[in-house]
């Protein structure tokens, strides 16, 4: 009998252990990531004690970091992570190599899926199929100075303003020490976004694939432009002078300001087209003067549609362990404890003057927004957007559009400065530039769409190769 005892004693063991086996799930993370997504994984795995995450690092390099390595592993025959924790590269690359695996039939059901605006659910998603996750989000913003508006007795607006007010506000704020806005670049390509109910970045159709110039909000965002700029002194950047700087001369900017002025961060000028990306990249956690980021100003009629970029995170096709490798990507993308878990380990980084680090979640469930609430250090305006997140426009669309970047380059932007210097009017160009746009789009568009069929196609034989 005791004989009998020990040996089930010792069966059940056995059985025990192998019950708890790992599998490991490999997960790409940009090298100044790692040590963030090291603890990341110590969490998961305490969480998932059957699953070990091991973190893959990802080198800088120049160009597309992302699909530049995803490239050489290709090429020379090595395993693909089985994860890939953060991208904001051209998507269309890796999906039209059949690199990335569709997460339809996880998220399909999956009742924390729901959190996710359809601005996020939509970014990665073609011929149907779901290729990607947004990891973390960006927001096209005004940073506006909080002690200039005081200082000036100007009203401090609402988060809803419009149009009308944020015109006025700069008009006002404008003088002979201040300026309004720091620039105008760009205007018209984000406002298009706002400025329509239907279309996007220098009024891109997304549901289309096609450019609206005539029809969408780009028109109206360029009249806007032009009456600010016809403001003398509203718009800093018109100050500036190259050519009397390199002749020993001050220019007006310099004039107005001071010779070595920087007027945004001096405080001199009252409104900044930033991003939430510029928290970092320009300091503005550091500015000298009390600050709140704003979403951009609404058209009335139209609403709320707040310009946002989506980094995101994929699944390749090859890995050995589907399931195990999309727990951890919903942990890192959507699912709200690893959000918690996820946002708790960033901030916990600090720059050198001990500010720290935080990130946009692309997911809306309320716990993942009152963490977000509760950090103290976040512009309050920002904690707004991320509350009306399902009112956001998907705008960085050199990720998931074949041949944006030569439509912008060869067409937009050469109408932009011909509009600019004076050459041409935007009404009586815009269907022209939307035709020669839409021959780009069209022509990539197609090639593209062949090649995801095609990858449709092989993708169940690529996973018979692995399982």
């Amino acid at each position: 009998m005791k004989n009998l005892k020990v040996f089930l004693l010792v069966f059940l063991i056995l059985l025990s252990v192998i019950g708890i086996s790992e599998k490991v799930i490999t997960v790409g993370v940009f090298t100044w990531d790692v040590p963030i997504f090291e603890k990341i994984a110590q969490e998961f795995s305490k969480e998932n004690p059957d699953i070990k995450i091991q973190i893959i690092e990802i080198p800088w390099t120049s160009g597309d970091i992302i699909n530049s390595f995803l490239t050489a592993k290709a090429a020379s025959g090595e395993k693909f992570p089985d994860v890939i924790a953060q991208s904001w590269e051209p998507i269309v690359y890796p999906i039209s190599q059949g690199w990335i695996y569709p997460l339809d039939e996880f998220i399909q059901n999956d009742p924390d899926y729901k959190y996710v605006p359809d601005s996020v659910q939509n970014a990665f998603k073609f011929l149907g199929t779901t290729y990607a996750l947004g990891e973390r989000l960006h927001f096209n913003t005004i940073v506006l100075n909080l002690d200039l508006l005081e200082k000036l007795n100007l009203p401090v607006p609402s988060y809803e303003w419009d149009i009308n007010t944020f015109m006025n506000l700069a008009r006002r704020a404008t003088t002979r020490e201040y300026s309004g806005i720091d620039n105008l670049w760009e205007f018209d390509a984000f406002m298009a976004a706002v400025l329509s109910d239907h279309t996007s970045f220098w009024s891109f159709d997304i549901n289309k694939k096609r450019f609206d110039l005539t029809n969408g909000g780009w028109l109206r965002a360029v009249e806007l432009q032009e009456k600010l700029r016809k403001v003398p002194g509203l718009d800093a950047s018109t100050l500036f002078n190259q050519e009397l700087r390199d002749q020993g001369e001050l220019d007006d900017y310099q004039k107005k300001f001071g010779e070595d002025s920087d007027a945004f961060f001096e405080g001199k000028i009252l409104m900044g087209f930033k991003g939430t990306w510029d928290w970092d990249e320009e300091g503005l956690k550091s500015l000298p003067w009390k600050m709140d980021m704003y979403p951009l100003p609404q058209d009335p009629e139209i609403g709320m549609r707040q310009p946002v970029h989506i980094n995101y995170a994929f699944m390749t096709s090859t890995t050995k362990y589907p399931e195990e490798a999309f727990k951890f990507l919903k942990y890192i993308t959507y699912d709200p404890k690893g959000v918690a878990v996820k946002f708790k380990y960033v901030i916990a980084e600090t720059d050198a003057i001990g500010n720290p680090f935080w990130f946009v979640p692309a997911t809306m469930h309320p716990d993942v927004i009152k963490a977000f609430k509760e950090a103290k250090f976040i512009p309050n305006g920002v904690k707004y957007m991320l509350e009306n997140l399902d009112k956001t426009v998907q705008v960085d669309l050199w990720k998931v559009i074949p041949g944006w970047q030569q439509a912008i380059d060869d067409v937009m932007i050469p109408t932009e400065m011909k509009i600019r210097s004076g050459e041409a009017e935007p009404a009586a160009i815009a269907a022209e530039t939307e035709e020669k746009l839409n021959e780009i789009i069209e022509e990539a568009w197609n090639e593209f769409i062949k090649q995801v069929e095609e990858v449709q196609k092989n993708f169940p034989e690529i996973r018979k190769q692995v399982e």
